[in-house]
């Protein structure tokens, strides 16, 4: 059996390489719908985060992944002139003050989205940092996804429950039928699998 440290390198080729190169390829539809899935997601919690509606986020999630896969096939992109998201950002910035600019022009604008635009307006440094931390957010997701496929249900449910819903350690044990030094146990074995894997998974995104 793969070591922890051989089984994150194997999650994070997946993810960095075999996603990028299968891009290349315009009728490899299962890659495509992987790519969407995994950065649609974050997309869309920055572009509402920027106070952009649920159909303008969409849209422009759909706009900046079709953007950056015809990118990358015209090799704009190299992976060894910076990280991926640091190109993705740029992109879906750029298409939602596009967007922005769009329904400004056809139609009355609600004070909602009049606050997107000066949010959108502000300096790119703010941008940079909102980006920054939906990335991280997204990592942490992705390491607390991988966890879960690895342990036990109980194992991860008394993490859950105690380490992220706040739940106190003897409520969780009797809920789940464990005693209060098994239900530490949980915690401090997935808190150690996500540090392990969180490089992987940071390199890999």
């Amino acid at each position: 059996m793969a070591d922890d440290r051989t089984r994150g390198r194997s999650i994070a080729t997946v993810t960095s390489t075999t996603l990028l190169e299968g891009l290349r390829d315009p009728e490899n539809r299962t890659i495509w719908l992987q790519f969407v899935d995994r950065y649609r997601p974050l997309i869309l919690r920055y572009c509402e985060r920027l106070g952009l509606r649920r159909e303008d986020a969409e849209d422009t999630a759909q706009a900046s992944l079709l953007a950056f896969c015809e990118a990358y096939r015209e090799a704009k992109y190299q992976r060894t002139r910076g990280r991926l998201g640091d190109w993705l950002f740029g992109i879906v910035h750029n298409q939602a003050r596009n967007h922005r600019r769009k329904r400004g022009r056809s139609r009355e604008v609600s004070v909602t989205e009049t606050q997107a635009q000066a949010l959108l307006d502000r300096p790119a440094e703010d941008m940079e940092r909102l980006w920054e931390e939906e990335w991280r957010d997204a990592v942490a997701r992705e390491c607390l996804a991988q966890v879960r496929r690895e342990v036990q249900e109980s194992t991860f449910t008394a993490f859950e429950l105690h380490a992220i819903e706040g739940v106190a350690v003897d409520e969780v044990a009797r809920r789940l039928g464990l005693t209060p030094n098994a239900v530490y146990g949980a915690k401090r074995r997935v808190l150690r699998r996500i540090r392990e894997l969180k490089p992987f998974m940071e390199d890999a995104w």
